[in-house]
């Protein structure tokens, strides 16, 4: 873009110019060589002045060159500006542009009413006594120059700009910023979580691996209960109702009735069967009484004969039936015992068997003791009549709910 030159200004400037006339002016020479005048040698002198003065201003005259720096005549002869290119880029040349001295404009110049100025591109801002660098986020200008504004994470120093790394878990080295690699993570196109026993790693996340009994969906990880639990498994359960797919074993809706019952195992799996008795009651007054058979119970007696020995028989003596007139010669004591008409003579005088004059008492003497008094045994047998009796056979308990899985 050229910047044109300002006519009205240049002849304005002109009448600054410190240029002293010389000679008779045009108007003056053309009087004196009119019709009927008779120039005088001055006057020719005069023209041939005025004439020199365009010669030498096109660099004609003899001790000339050529015009003056800037200037080239052109074949017909005119004085021209030399326009042209310069091999030094440290130079602008002037050029024409519609006959008009103008200024070419490099790059990063553009021209403006109040004359040539820098373009103002992105990053710049031209002020009116300078330009400056427009600093945007991240950059900061100051009397120092251009410098990136460091802020949670960089750090900027004489070295550069780099990375802070805050602990182990960032590596900065000069080939790059890297993170460490911890438990459970490894490096693919990424960091990818490192897959282990129960985890999937793929393109949609990291995700559990369901394996029997298992199911994972986006409500989270939960029991497949068709797998883990079978239908027909009957549970025992403690609250107010049965949960959902499940129903309370009260032999309805295909359930076995477990009401006040014990659970007995068969001799086989497909084994099945049941009591037609209940325990009665409720509560904490649950009972279930059986009836004993009834029994005739034999405790019939017999005593044997036992034959005792001394030891067994009771101590005791005897007494002699024949009585006595006294006591003489009696070894173990007597008894008087009444008297009779008769009695043994047994005084030392006798003579007689019997004594000729009874009286007093009839003395019996007594017999040696013997026996032990020890105890003896018999064996017997007993017999009762028959009788039944009625016996609560419900142990300790503590009542919970049967539920089976439909």
């Amino acid at each position: 873009m050229e910047k044109k030159y300002n006519l009205q200004n240049s002849e304005a400037n002109l009448e600054n110019i410190n240029i002293k006339p010389q000679g008779p002016s045009a108007d003056d020479l053309k009087i004196r060589f009119k019709e009927g005048s008779i120039p005088l040698q001055t006057d020719y002198a005069d023209l041939i002045n005025i004439a020199d003065i365009g010669r030498k201003a096109c660099g004609q005259a003899p001790q000339q060159n050529g015009p003056g720096t800037g200037l080239k005549l052109a074949d017909d002869g005119t004085l021209n500006l030399k326009i042209g290119t310069l091999s030094n880029q440290d130079f602008s040349p002037l050029m024409l542009k519609d006959d008009i001295l103008s200024i070419d404009l490099g790059s990063g110049l553009i021209n403006k009413t109040n004359g040539i100025c820098v373009g103002q591109g992105n990053g710049i801002v031209v002020n009116t006594n300078d330009v400056a660098v427009k600093a945007a986020n991240g950059i900061t200008v100051n009397g120092s120059g251009v410098a990136v504004k460091a802020n949670n994470g960089i750090n900027v120093d004489t070295n550069g700009v780099s990375v802070k790394a805050k602990d182990k878990t960032i590596n900065v080295e000069s080939t790059g910023i890297s993170v460490r690699l911890g438990w459970g993570i490894k490096i693919g196109d990424g960091l990818d979580v490192k897959a282990s026993n129960g985890i999937n790693v793929d393109s949609n996340g990291v995700s559990v691996k369901a394996g029997n009994g298992i199911t994972v969906n986006s409500s989270g990880v939960s029991i497949d209960p068709n797998k883990v639990l079978p239908r027909g498994m009957i549970v025992m359960f403690s609250g107010n109702s049965a949960p959902t797919g499940w129903a309370f074993c009260d032999g309805n809706s295909g359930t076995p009735d477990l009401r006040s019952r014990f659970i007995m195992c068969g001799e086989t799996i497909s084994e099945t069967g049941k009591s037609s008795n209940k325990a009665s009651g409720s509560g904490n007054g649950k009972n279930f009484s059986r009836n004993t058979t009834s029994t005739t119970v034999s405790v019939n007696v017999t005593v044997q004969n036992t034959t005792l020995t001394e030891s067994q028989i009771p101590k005791h003596k005897h007494i002699e039936a024949l009585p006595y007139y006294n006591t003489l010669g009696f070894a173990y004591g007597n008894t008087p015992i009444g008297s009779t008409k008769y009695q043994i003579n047994n005084t030392s005088s006798s003579m007689f068997f019997w004594h000729p004059s009874p009286t007093g008492n009839d003395y019996h003497p007594y017999t040696s003791e013997v026996g032990g008094g020890q105890g003896h045994n018999h064996k017997a047998t007993a017999s009762s009549s028959s009788h039944t009796h009625s016996v609560d056979v419900v142990p300790p308990y503590y009542i919970l709910a049967f539920i089976m899985k439909l």
